[in-house]
């Protein structure tokens, strides 16, 4: 009997390590592909992948970048191009064409703001019940018809009308590309999302970049309507300013072609042609190496949570005065004191394209900083200097022109402050994904809508070219913006203060719990063991009898 007992027992035992097996294949396998991410493994400066990262992950990350960043740099470069044009064809023929003596160019940017901040909501809405493959591309084409049918434009109100059409369908833009990393998942009937493609030192580069791109079509906007002003004005009877909407839309039709290629598919539904099964398990893996949450479902207690925290009223008050102090001094703020000094028309499109070159190299040296020390304080302080001299140059005023070309260049490096004010939340708001894609999409309907306001209260086109309350009131904002970083500083190092000692709590509650289930596996191990030795004597017992 004890004989049989033994085999019986050692037969289940079989059977328990048979059923083992098959989890611990599947856990080998998890773990080949955590070993491919990239702990940090040294403080070395690095300029685009961090030093210990496997080939596996360099070539997804290269992927990456060949197809989301560059179909949303793309894009973003036709968004900002059209904002620019405006501004451009005021200054190239349109105020004489259309005989605009007012602050029709305000309400002109105004409606086109209006626009967008109405979009924002409906497109959210949309963008979580619809693909972003499918969304974004459709929004790209009917973006590119309104903005060609304003070239027809007779009056500042048609204007006006087609403005804020471009408006509310760009508003899928901005919050649609910073979330198209983020992946719809259809569980048990709910939908949500799930982190954004890139991992944390990945993102003040490439948001930069992101950025940066925008920008760069602020500097081609006007050396394309420098080079038609030079060259078809006139053409088919079609006035220069009016060319520039038309190349515009011209511009806007590949991406509809590029986004439908190269847009990857949700990543929890399925793979998308340019990346193996390997790879979209490594997309994953790489979020979670950053505590990268899934988004739940969005019910009540996200309202509570958005607004019960400091995130929301310290972030959008940060990115509100960032946007305060962006509303001048500005490219076309800088165009109409070109043109109030009679310099020509090629002169006040090209001259202010310096100063989105500052923002340019200005952001992409302070993303790679940031991204290689961890830190993005450094760069904000050099923003709030840099802005301080020049509004106080401007409020001077009476100065000489080389130091009005400087007070104006100089003021670009705010550009830069849009991408850390994002990865900032990304990093502070990881742990909440329907938080941070609440306080993300409010940056940026908030900021817009106060700039709006400021814009036309302290910068009217009236007043140009010395904008007397708007380089006062930007002075103001410039000091105030520097006068919130450390607000900012406390509440974000107090929220790492807490979740480290989580971090340390739950450590040792799970390496107490752990040692107590090892001691009473030991000692039912030992009282299982104590009971066969006694079965067994007492059955030699009556084996001799």
């Amino acid at each position: 009997m004890g004989f049989l007992r033994k085999m019986l027992g050692g037969s289940r035992q079989d059977e328990s390590s048979e059923r083992v097996e098959e989890p611990a294949t599947a856990q080998a396998q998890t773990s080949a592909v955590d070993a491919l991410i990239a702990p940090k493994t040294s403080d070395k400066f690095y300029f685009w992948t961090r030093p210990g990262t496997s080939k596996e992950e360099k070539k997804l990350v290269q992927k990456l970048d060949l197809a989301i960043l560059t179909f949303c740099c793309l894009t973003f470069f036709a968004k900002d191009l059209d904002r620019n044009n405006i501004n451009n064809a005021y200054i190239s023929g349109m105020k004489e064409d259309l005989n605009l003596n007012g602050n029709e160019l305000n309400w002109m940017v105004t409606w086109f703001q209006i626009g967008y901040i109405v979009g924002q909501i409906p497109s959210q809405i949309l963008l979580t019940k619809i693909s972003p493959r499918w969304y974004l591309p459709a929004a790209e084409f009917f973006w590119g018809f309104f903005v060609l049918f304003i070239y027809k434009c007779q009056t500042p109100e048609q204007i006006y009308a087609l403005r804020f059409c471009v408006g509310f369908i760009e508003a899928a833009s901005w919050p649609g590309l910073h979330f198209m990393g983020m992946c719809r998942l259809s569980r048990r009937g709910s939908k949500f999302y799930i982190g954004t493609w890139y991992r944390n030192h990945e993102i003040n580069k490439r948001s930069g970049i992101f950025t940066a791109s925008g920008i760069a079509a602020t500097m081609f906007s006007g050396y394309i309507q420098a080079g038609i002003y030079e060259t078809i004005d006139g053409h088919l009877g079609i006035r220069g300013w009016r060319w520039l909407f038309i190349i515009d839309f011209l511009i806007t039709c590949p991406m509809v072609i590029i986004g439908l290629i190269i847009i990857p598919n949700p990543l929890y539904e399925k793979s998308t042609w340019w990346m193996t099964e390997t790879e979209r398990q490594m997309c994953m893996k790489r979020l979670e190496a950053d505590n990268r949450k899934p988004l739940g479902h969005f019910d009540r207690s996200l309202f509570k949570r958005v607004l019960g925290r400091w995130h929301f009223w310290i972030l959008c008050t940060w990115f509100s005065l960032m946007y305060f102090v962006y509303q001048a001094p500005t490219t076309s703020t800088m165009a109409l004191w070109l043109k109030a000094e009679k310099y020509s028309v090629p002169d006040a499109n090209n001259l202010p394209t310096v100063y989105s070159a500052v923002s340019i190299v200005f952001m992409l040296v302070s993303g790679t900083y940031n991204d290689w020390r961890g830190s993005q304080v450094e760069s904000v302080i050099l923003i709030c200097m840099t802005q301080i001299v020049s509004e106080s140059l401007l409020v001077a005023w009476n100065i000489s022109k080389p130091a009005h070309f400087f007070a104006y260049y100089i003021a670009g490096t705010i550009q830069s402050l849009f991408p850390i004010i994002v990865s900032w939340t990304h990093r502070v708001c990881s742990s909440d994904a329907e938080e941070r894609a609440i306080v993300i999409g409010a940056l940026n309907s908030i900021g817009l809508a106060q700039g709006t306001w400021w814009n036309q209260v302290f910068v009217p086109t009236v007043e140009a070219p010395r904008f007397y309350r708007g380089y006062r009131a930007g002075l103001a904002a410039s000091l105030a913006l520097s006068a919130w970083l450390p607000v900012v500083m406390w509440f974000t190092r107090r929220q790492e203060r807490q979740e480290k000692n989580q971090a340390t709590t739950s450590q040792v509650t799970e390496g107490s719990e752990h040692d107590t289930e090892e001691a009473r596996a030991s000692l039912e191990k030992r009282g299982a063991s104590t009971n066969l030795t006694e079965q067994d004597k007492a059955n030699e017992v009556g084996i001799v009898m």
